[in-house]
C-alpha cells in the first residue's frame, strides 16, 4: 500500500491558512505557537493568510485556548503574590490566607470550564453586533466571508488579551490593540477600507460608553435630588 501524498497546495487566490489551521502538518503545539507569534509580530501577513471560510473550529478554539491561557496566568500571578504577602501576615492570620488559596485552586478550575462558554458565547454576540455595523457602513459589500468572516476575524484577535499581562496598564493596552487587530482583519477579510472596519469596531464601543455615561449620570442625580429632599425636609 502506497504512503499518503502531501497535502493538496490551495487553490489560486485561496490563503494557505495559518500554521493552527494546518496543525496537521506542523503540530499542534508548534501550530499554535507559530500562529501566536506571527499575530503578535506580523498580523497583516497573518491576516492575509488566515482562511476565510471553511472549517470554523481552528479559530474558535484558538481563542478558547488564549482565554485559558489568560485565566492560568492572572492566577498564577495572584498565588505568587499571594504567597509573598502572607509571609507578611500575622501568625494567625495565615490558617484564613491557606483556605484562601485552597478556594482560589477550586475557582481556577471552575473558570477552566466556564471560560469556553463564555469565550464563545461573546464571540457569535459581539460578533453579530459588529457585523450589523459592518453592514451598516457597506463594509461587507465586496465580502465574501459573511459573517464568518467576521467570527474569525474576532477569534483570531483575540491575541490582543496578551497585553493584559502589562502591569497596571493591561486593560487599556489590551482594548487598544484589540481595536488595531480587529480593524487590520476585517478590512483583510471582508476586503473593504480600514476606515470603515475602524468605524463598525469603535461604534459598538462608543455607545457602551454613552450608555455608561447615561446611567452613571441617572444614578448621580437621584443621589443629589434624595440628599436635596432630606436636606429640604422637616
Amino acid at each position: 500500500m502506497s504512503e499518503p501524498g502531501p497535502p493538496p497546495p490551495p487553490a489560486a487566490g485561496e490563503p494557505p491558512g495559518l500554521p493552527w489551521e494546518r496543525r496537521a502538518e506542523h503540530g499542534a503545539v508548534a501550530g499554535f505557537v507559530d500562529t501566536l507569534r506571527r499575530l503578535v509580530l506580523e498580523p497583516a501577513a497573518a491576516f492575509r493568510d488566515a482562511k476565510r471560510r471553511g472549517e470554523l473550529v481552528s479559530p474558535l478554539a484558538y481563542a478558547v485556548l488564549l482565554a485559558w491561557l489568560g485565566v492560568l496566568a492572572e492566577r498564577t500571578w495572584s498565588l505568587l503574590i499571594g504567597s509573598s504577602l502572607v509571609d507578611l501576615m500575622p501568625p494567625e492570620m495565615r490558617d484564613a490566607a491557606a483556605l484562601g488559596f485552597a478556594l482560589s485552586g477550586i475557582g481556577i478550575a471552575i473558570a477552566l470550564v466556564v471560560v469556553p462558554v463564555v469565550v464563545l458565547l461573546g464571540l457569535f454576540v459581539y460578533g453579530a453586533i459588529l457585523h450589523l455595523f459592518l453592514m451598516l457602513y457597506g463594509a461587507t459589500r465586496n465580502s465574501a466571508a459573511g459573517f464568518e468572516g467576521t467570527l474569525r476575524a474576532l477569534a483570531w484577535s483575540s491575541t490582543a488579551q496578551l497585553g493584559q499581562l502589562v502591569p497596571f496598564a493591561g486593560g487599556l493596552v489590551a482594548t487598544v490593540w484589540s481595536v488595531v487587530l480587529q480593524t487590520m482583519a476585517l478590512a483583510t477579510f471582508h476586503r473593504t477600507t480600514q476606515g470603515r472596519a475602524l468605524a463598525a469596531v469603535l461604534t459598538p464601543l462608543l455607545l457602551c460608553c454613552v450608555c455608561f455615561a447615561v446611567f452613571f449620570a441617572s444614578i448621580v442625580a437621584l443621589v443629589v435630588g434624595g440628599l436635596a429632599s432630606a436636606a429640604g425636609g422637616p
